[in-house]
């Protein structure tokens, strides 16, 4: 007999109304998420924190968020998911609640760390719910069509955040915070999610318990590739700046549109070729990317490097996302899907404090030379792993 869950992955995709109702839920919480990442170091800056402080509050999220990756894999396929996503989208409701009446540099640091804890663990949740959606054949599409909801959020919220500001007031951009977040928190009365859980709880310290080992590869991958991308993000507008390009801000909006363009394409050749034969041209892409933008010395090649990352990271997330939930069972995709995020927190961590390292000594413009490397070195990597699991891909029954 066809349990739920089958039936649910057999409804076509426009016609699933659990996949969007998660979709939009996740929407929703990027969304106010890359909104207060772009305008709270302003706010603060304006409350007279200096540059160090301004840098703790940045980190602040990363830090708290980093700190949950551990346990949030064993708590989504532990407990009750459904329970368990209203209570992180209630921690992060009261975060962006908190920010409203936070008129002093140390609070915004609490309630932006406080974000953080509702994130590690709501984004992985999110993920996990939506891959839940799609049979393993469809779930690279599946996957590319959810990050597309990211993608938007990431082209969009910053414009949005910075021009309510400048006209509202903070505050009232920090009250719209809350309204979007609240809307999350009463979607999620309208999904249905498997709350059947094992009958013993699995918790352990073990570090087997907490990331999935079979997802190790592409999660590195995923690492490096965050790793070259906080380098864009911190560093790109003062490289160009430096070389009196004043419009490079166009950068990001034709590399979020080039991902919006080519994403779905990207994921119907990952279902029809498997993502090994597509991560490879798009880490290819990536590195291309990075070289033009050290190349670069005018507008158009910035440009240029802009549809060549987005390209790039259009096909090869959610490549690297599926594969790491197709490598485990299907009740431990909490802990694939948490390996996942881990990679992307780490890698924008590392990235961030690197690249200002290396920037120090080298200058702008080889910083982007260098961070090709570990592009390379982990798609290597990657690779050499792919050829050497068949056995295991055997074993597991998993047609990567």
């Amino acid at each position: 007999m066809q349990t739920e869950q089958e039936a649910l992955q057999d409804i076509p995709i426009l016609q699933n109304k659990q996949f969007w109702s998660i979709f939009a839920i996740a929407f929703l919480i990027y969304f106010s998420n890359n909104m207060l990442a772009q305008t709270l170091p302003k706010y603060a800056y304006d409350l007279g924190a200096s540059a160090q402080i301004i840098g703790v509050l940045a980190g602040a999220f990363a830090v708290c968020a980093l700190m949950l990756r551990p346990v949030s894999g064993q708590l989504v396929d532990n407990e009750n998911r459904l329970l368990l996503l209203r209570v992180t989208i209630g921690i992060i409701l009261l975060s962006v609640t908190g920010l409203v009446f936070s008129k002093k540099v140390g609070l915004l640091i609490l309630f932006r760390g406080m974000n953080g804890l509702g994130w590690g663990i709501g984004s992985t949740l999110c993920m996990t719910i939506a891959s839940g959606c799609f049979t393993r054949k469809k779930l690279g599409s599946g996957i590319g069509i959810y990050g597309l909801g990211q993608t938007i959020a990431q082209a969009t919220a910053p414009m949005i955040g910075l021009n309510v500001a400048a006209v509202y007031g903070y505050n009232f951009l920090y009250q719209f915070n809350v309204a979007i977040c609240a809307i999350a928190f009463i979607l999620t009365y309208f999904i249905v999610v498997d709350t059947k859980r094992h009958k013993a709880h699995k918790y352990s310290v073990k570090l087997s318990a907490m990331i999935a080992f079979p997802a190790i590869p592409p999660a590195i991958l995923t690492m490096a590739n965050a790793i070259a991308q906080s380098s864009i993000t911190a560093f790109l507008v003062i490289y160009a700046t430096s070389m009196q390009i004043t419009q490079i801000g166009i950068y990001f909006t034709v590399q979020a549109v080039t991902v919006l363009c080519t994403r779905p394409f990207w994921g119907k050749l990952t279902d029809k070729y498997g993502s090994y034969r597509i991560i490879l041209p798009c880490e290819i892409f990536i590195a291309l990317g990075l070289f033009v933008i050290y190349q670069a010395t005018e507008l158009w090649q910035f440009l240029v490097a802009a549809i060549l990352v987005g390209s790039g990271t259009a096909g090869d997330q959610p490549a690297l996302m599926s594969e790491c939930i197709r490598r485990v069972p299907s009740e431990e995709r909490g802990r694939a899907s948490n390996t996942n995020f881990l990679g992307i927190d780490l890698g924008w961590f590392i990235g961030g404090n690197l690249a200002g390292f290396v920037v120090s000594l080298v200058g702008y413009q080889n910083l982007y030379l260098i961070f090709i490397l570990p592009v390379v070195l982990a798609t290597t990597f990657y690779m050499l792993m792919q050829k050497n699991n068949t056995v295991l891909e055997q074993a597991s029954g998993h047609n990567l």
